[in-house]
Order: C-alpha cells, then sequence, then structure tokens
C-alpha cells in the first residue's frame, strides 16, 4: 500500500509542478487593443430574485460600447420574483431582453436548453456567460472580449468566491475554488485547456455553432462550461485571461448540505473526463488517490500517514500561493490549514458522491 501511496503522490506532484510552471508562463502576456466587435451576454436564470438585481446593475455599468452590447436573460420556470426583475431591467435598457420556460424540455436538460433558447434570440458575434448569482466588474466585457482578440476562439475568465469577513466558511469556499481556478489556468499556460466556469466565459459564435451548440450533449445535467472549453479548443485557439478586470466574484453556498451538493453535482462530469482530456482525467485520478491512500494509511500507522500528509501539504500549499499571487486572491495560512486536513476525507467522498449522482438540481 505504501508504494501506491507514494506513487499517487509522485505523479500527483508532477502534475502540480506542471501546473506551477504554467503559472508562470503568463508573466509577459500582453493582449492587444480592444477590437469593436457586437456582444451577446447570455444567462440563464432560476429563483434568483436575491441575486439578479445586482448582476444587471453590474451589466448596465459596464464600460463597452452599449451599442455593440445586447443581454438576454432566460428564467428558466422560475417560481419567484426573477421574471418581474428582468422586466423591469428590459423596460428601463433596451439591450436587456428576456424571455421565459414554462416546461420542461424533452430534447436537452435544463440549463443547456436555457442557454440555447438565449443564444438563439442573440446575434453577437462574441457570445460572452455568466450565472445570475455573479457580480462583474464595470470591465468585465471589454477585458473578455480583449483577451480574445483577433486569434481567439474562447477565452476563459477567472472567478472567485465572495467571501464575509467573518465567514470561515467562506474563505474555505474561496481557497477550494481558488484550487479549481488554478488548475485550469496552469494547465492552460501549456495550451492544455482542461475546463472553465461557466461563470465567466467567452467565445465565438461561429465556434459555438461549429461544435454544434449543446447538441452533443444535450442529456447532460452540468458540464457544459467543460465541454465549451474541450471543444472549442480543439477546433481553434484558446486562452486563459489572467486579467483582473476580467475577473467574475460568484455567491458562496451558505449550509455545508449545499456546498457538497454543489461540488458533488461539479465532480458527476469526472466519468466523461477522459473523453475530453486525457491529461486532465489523470490528473483527477492521481488526487483521487493520494487523497485516498492517505485516508488509509491513517490506519497501518501515523509514520507513513504523516510523511505522505507533509509531501501533499507542501506540493498543494505551493500551487495554492502562487495561484494566490496570480490571482491576487489571498489564502490565509489557517484556512490552508483547515482544507488540507479536510481533503483526505472530503476529496473521496465528493468524488464518490458525484459518479453515483448523489446531489440535487434545482427543484
Amino acid at each position: 500500500m505504501g508504494s501506491l501511496l507514494f506513487l499517487s503522490l509522485a505523479i500527483y506532484g508532477g502534475f502540480i509542478i506542471y501546473i506551477i510552471i504554467g503559472l508562470f508562463r503568463y508573466i509577459d502576456n500582453d493582449w492587444d487593443e480592444i477590437p469593436h466587435k457586437s456582444v451577446s451576454i447570455v444567462i440563464a436564470a432560476r429563483n434568483e430574485e436575491n441575486n439578479l438585481e445586482s448582476l444587471l446593475n453590474d451589466i448596465a455599468l459596464q464600460d463597452y460600447p452599449l451599442d455593440l452590447l445586447e443581454v438576454s436573460i432566460v428564467d428558466d420556470r422560475s417560481t419567484d420574483k426573477t421574471w418581474e426583475i428582468i422586466t423591469q431591467f428590459s423596460e428601463k435598457y433596451s439591450f436587456i431582453r428576456g424571455i421565459q420556460i414554462h416546461e420542461l424540455s424533452e430534447e436537452m436538460t435544463p440549463k443547456k436548453n436555457a442557454l440555447t433558447k438565449a443564444v438563439e434570440m442573440t446575434s453577437g458575434d462574441i457570445i460572452v456567460t455568466t450565472d445570475a448569482d455573479c457580480r462583474v466588474p464595470t470591465t468585465w466585457v471589454s477585458s473578455m472580449v480583449k483577451s480574445l482578440g483577433d486569434n481567439y476562439s474562447i477565452s476563459i475568465g477567472y472567478s472567485q468566491t465572495l467571501v464575509s469577513a467573518n465567514s470561515l466558511f467562506h474563505r474555505f469556499q474561496n481557497m477550494d475554488f481558488l484550487g479549481i481556478m488554478v488548475a485550469n489556468a496552469g494547465a492552460a499556460g501549456w495550451n492544455n485547456y482542461w475546463s472553465g466556469s461557466g461563470q465567466n466565459l467567452a467565445y465565438l459564435r461561429s465556434a459555438f455553432e461549429e461544435i454544434g451548440g449543446f447538441k452533443p450533449v444535450h442529456y447532460r445535467i452540468s458540464g457544459d462550461d467543460m465541454y465549451l472549453v474541450q471543444s472549442i479548443s480543439k477546433i481553434g485557439k484558446a486562452t486563459f485571461n489572467i486579467d483582473l478586470g476580467g475577473s467574475v466574484k460568484t455567491t458562496p453556498t451558505e449550509t455545508v448540505e449545499q456546498f457538497v451538493n454543489q461540488r458533488s453535482r461539479w465532480a458527476s462530469n469526472s466519468r466523461r473526463m477522459s473523453e475530453g482530456s486525457y491529461s486532465f482525467f489523470l490528473f483527477l485520478v492521481a488526487a483521487f488517490l493520494s487523497n485516498v491512500f492517505i485516508f488509509i494509511s491513517f490506519f497501518f500507522g501515523i509514520g507513513p500517514f504523516i510523511s505522505a500528509f507533509l509531501i501533499k501539504f507542501i506540493f498543494e500549499g505551493s500551487v495554492l500561493f502562487f495561484g494566490g499571487q496570480l490571482f491576487k486572491t489571498p489564502t490565509p495560512f489557517y484556512v490552508y490549514i483547515l482544507w488540507a486536513f479536510i481533503q483526505p476525507f472530503y476529496i473521496p467522498a465528493i468524488a464518490l458522491m458525484g459518479l453515483n449522482d448523489k446531489f440535487k438540481w434545482k427543484p
């Protein structure tokens, strides 16, 4: 068991080094001027009355030319005041339009159906996506369009979690999400595009149409962002936008149950990783096995457990430190200690729950 433990750690550690080096490859990036192209922001919303107004106010303040901007929001069967908010903003701003979905689609899972409807009612050359529970800076659209330039088909934007000053749980989520973002950014530094977040993507309409939209994955409950990144990066050039002027902040979950459900839903896509990126699949397997073996080693003696834990602690601490510096996302050491101790239990449990579809979608 000891040899398997340290073999998995060696492979995982190799990936961590790969990611760290990839992060340093961004330092000299210099984007061209902002191309003036028509942009369509597409948003799928379901029961987002507590968040949507803030996002739409942010979008209304964008510094991108408003005559080149349109916003398409789909209310996906909401039972709250989401549609009222959309209506208020569409009446106030001519570039904001909404559409209501009243019934489940028989051809596509809910979010993909909503996003497809949103795209169909727009015409911009560039499609920019975010979630209804996010906040965006005034430079968001300009930065994402700038990162695409004239050469790229898709740009992956940086996202982080909104943190309440006194919330340890929010800080934990922010660090956990930082790890996901840093892994994707580091791999992208090697022109290896693993995934991204639908909270912050920009891609060419022509590329979206070339891959067939969401039709090839119409049956998948989640994973639209991973599918877009992997599919579009295979037919065109991709990039990761490290400009914080294009970053997005997302609302954290408020309970452990919500957090576990969210992460399990994300993990449900891991069964398909080998279809899109072998290196991403191997990275996830190495991360899973290293945590499993560290957990098991605890029952075989404290020595192997401490040795393996410290090796992993140093590797992950290093990549989170460098990633936190690059994206100006602080990683308090006490939060990292908590996060590191939870990993050997949390990662295997979440992975198994996701693989067995032990999560709930919005009702």
